[in-house]
């Protein structure tokens, strides 16, 4: 049985080696007033910590954390509301294929469904005990689930049933996404690169250059996508995944998000509040004041300027700048990227 102190540990990538906790003490920050940051903290009427996140439309979207918690807005993260589950289960990830239908996963194997725009949601048999990971439906029938101990589901009737992928790794599989019906992508850790070109009937290794846990992927289109992992790793793709080349990230935290909107602007998140933007597809990052030193778990941008991040202890940011922060009045000059900042004689 999972004591208290671990049934608040949040997101949905770090079933390997680290589990935050509602316990852990995090540093201090100076008063929000005091800080000049471009992200709003929104309220939540929950003490909880966040790890999923998804956003269907720019108003309409979800939030999942510990104690079995589902958060909804239907204005942009204006008012959240809680959607009762049913469960007191860690829950890391959830997804919506229209307003109505949706999913979300977590601990021992749990699968809860909603038809209803999560107004009420039920539980569907994954056939595991084991904790899930992640969770991705290509539309209202076909979808997929990853969890520990090398679990992968599927089903093609919605979930009224799942079967597990048989295969013969033990290793945690931390996010799957299809970039289309043939191609997906699961990456895992020790640097582990699942691709599949058959919609999921075979999966082969895709050998990269790092045995570095791989923790989540995006892609903006068929052929431009990332991944990012423990100790500041980006890895990037323009050939549709066929090979991937590292970029500099400038810094060695562990990022557990990212959100692109196009092949040049991206943002990732992690450890102690960081927050990176790039705006030239990756070849520098600057780094945001978020005005929180809690881990940020999960970041969804719907475009250029408007996105949310969640973190854990009530952490649910908001920026319409796209996280610049309010011009300073002393000063004009330009913000400064981290790799420059780390190098200033270059």
């Amino acid at each position: 049985m999972k004591t208290p102190c671990l049934r608040l540990r949040i997101f949905l990538i770090l079933f390997l080696s680290f589990f935050i906790t509602a316990c852990l003490k995090t540093p201090e920050m100076p008063d929000r007033s005091e800080i000049s940051t471009g992200y709003d903290l929104q309220e939540i009427p929950v003490d909880i910590s966040l790890g999923g996140l998804f956003f269907l439309d720019e108003q309409k979207g979800w939030a999942t954390g510990n104690k079995g918690v589902i958060l909804h807005t239907k204005d942009g993260g204006k008012n959240w509301l809680v959607q009762e589950t049913g469960t007191e289960m860690l829950l890391v990830s959830i997804f919506f294929v229209n307003e109505k239908l949706g999913w979300a996963v977590g601990d021992s194997g749990l699968i809860a469904h909603t038809k209803d725009g999560g107004l009420t949601w039920g539980p569907q048999g994954s056939g595991v005990e084991k904790d899930l990971t992640h969770i991705f439906f290509l539309n209202e029938k076909q979808g997929w689930v990853t969890g520990v101990k090398g679990i992968l589901l599927s089903t093609d009737d919605g979930g009224l049933r799942w079967t597990r992928v048989k295969g013969d790794s033990q290793m945690t599989m931390n996010q799957i996404l299809f970039t289309s019906a043939d191609k997906g992508w699961i990456v895992a850790q020790k640097g582990k690169l699942l691709y599949t070109e058959n919609g999921g009937k075979n999966w082969a290794l895709r050998k990269i250059d790092t045995v570095i846990d791989l923790l989540k992927i995006d892609f903006v289109n068929d052929k431009v996508g990332w991944i990012v992992g423990s100790a500041g790793l980006v890895l990037k793709t323009v050939d549709g995944g066929k090979s991937w080349f590292r970029q500099k990230s400038g810094v060695s935290s562990l990022f557990a998000g990212l959100s692109f909107v196009d092949e040049n602007t991206g943002w990732l998140v992690g450890a102690g509040g960081m927050v990176l933007r790039t705006r030239d597809g990756g070849e520098s990052w600057e780094q945001q004041t978020t005005g929180t030193l809690q881990f940020l778990t999960a970041v969804h941008f719907s475009d250029e300027k408007r996105g949310w991040i969640t973190g854990t202890k009530q952490t649910l940011l908001y920026t319409e700048t796209g996280g610049e922060a309010p011009p300073s009045e002393n000063s004009s000059e330009p913000a400064v990227s981290v790799l420059e900042q780390e190098n200033p004689s270059s």
